[in-house]
């Protein structure tokens, strides 16, 4: 009773035992899982700049362009590394390099850009919803007209709001109908090619008499600011207009006489004024886009990984190099090889298993020699 008592006892230290040892494998598994050490911390943040660059590239065209740099970088080592190694284990692989390379093009230069880039004119057709009903685009487009006018226009187009809104109002319906005729008359692939990658046909996009009344609406507004900066009534002109204003005043002092140097200040800060009302409208594009980038760019990856990669490209690019291996004149070579290695040993066997001959020959004639 005493020894069976004693070996329960061991059999069941020895289960613990073997349970905590277990265990102990189990939490060293996890804690040596592989991560990707390109896909964390500042290196992971460098496979974003681009699609960050094409959130900005409204508010900041150079830098957003630039933004791609570093991209690229980042593409290339990741390939690289996909190339030399099979996550922690050295094992050089072109198909696993090219699989990369494919998956990387897909996501974040061809997938997240072109969703970044659709989340930012869906906010266009958004602006519709409010009094106005002018899509955002449109908007902007009513902004440079104004711009350049004031730009163009000479002195008396300023001595009244009438002469100002008659001459923004005037060159715009010329300009819409200028647009109407040479869409009319463009082939569909310049069509496409402008409504896609210019602003010329954004005035078109909206009611021709909602433009005009946003239109007069913006020249009454412009020529208010006008006549605040015109009379020193600096509470009725925006904070950075003003600003614009008193930096470039001393300026236009020593290039202009005394008639002309008041003028040509207030008309710069006009201008400037139409490009902070563009900005806002690119600040949402930005906003838009920002939030596409946070929404998406997991699920666009994910979908790329699982659905076309694996399901897709993976297997038929693993079909691609299996039959290229197969009809390759190295593959035959071995195949020959191979062969005649078979045909040899068959050779061999063959001998093995045949009959010996009984040698009597010599004896029949030895015999035959005696009698004789």
């Amino acid at each position: 009773m005493t020894n069976v008592y004693i070996f329960a006892k061991i059999k069941h230290k020895v289960k613990i035992l073997i349970n905590s040892v277990t265990q102990n494998t189990n939490n060293t598994q996890e804690k040596s899982k592989y991560r990707d050490p390109l896909n964390r911390g500042v290196l992971l943040a460098l496979s974003y700049s681009n699609e960050v660059g094409t959130i900005i590239s409204d508010i900041a065209p150079r830098l957003g362009t630039a933004l791609w740099a570093p991209t690229f970088m980042y593409l290339g080592a990741d390939i690289y590394d996909k190339y030399k190694n099979d996550k922690d284990c050295y094992n050089p692989s072109g198909k696993r390099a090219f699989k990369r390379a494919i998956f990387q093009a897909l996501t974040s230069l061809v997938a997240m850009p072109a969703a970044i880039i659709l989340g930012k004119y869906i906010i266009s057709p958004l602006g519709k919803l409010d009094k106005t009903g002018v899509s955002g685009n449109t908007k902007d487009a009513i902004y440079r007209h104004t711009k350049n006018i004031i730009l163009q226009a000479h002195g008396y187009a300023f001595e009244s709001y009438d002469n100002f809104k008659r001459a923004i109002l005037t060159s715009l319906q010329n300009t819409i109908n200028s647009r109407k005729n040479e869409k009319n008359t463009a082939n569909i692939f310049s069509r496409i090619y402008k409504i896609i990658f210019t602003d010329k046909y954004q005035l078109l996009s909206n009611d021709e008499e909602k433009i005009m009344k946003f239109a007069e609406q913006n020249a009454k507004q412009t020529y208010e600011v006008f006549l605040a900066l015109k009379n020193n009534d600096t509470k009725k002109v925006p904070k950075k207009i003003l600003n614009q204003y008193n930096k470039i005043l001393p300026k236009m002092k020593e290039m202009y006489n005394e008639a002309d140097y008041s003028y040509q200040a207030t008309r710069n800060a006009l201008m400037e004024y139409q490009t902070s009302l563009i900005f806002k409208n690119k600040l949402l594009k930005t906003l838009s886009g920002s939030i596409v980038l946070f929404l998406l760019s997991k699920p666009i990856n994910d979908f790329v990984d699982k659905q076309i990669m694996k399901k897709v490209i993976g297997p038929g690019i693993d079909q691609i190099v299996n039959a290229s291996v197969n009809d390759s004149r190295l593959k035959k070579i071995f195949n020959d090889m191979k062969n005649n290695h078979l045909n040899i040993n068959a050779g061999n066997v063959n001998t093995l298993n045949r009959p010996e001959k009984l040698t009597s020959q010599p004896e029949l004639t030895s015999k035959a020699a005696e009698s004789a």
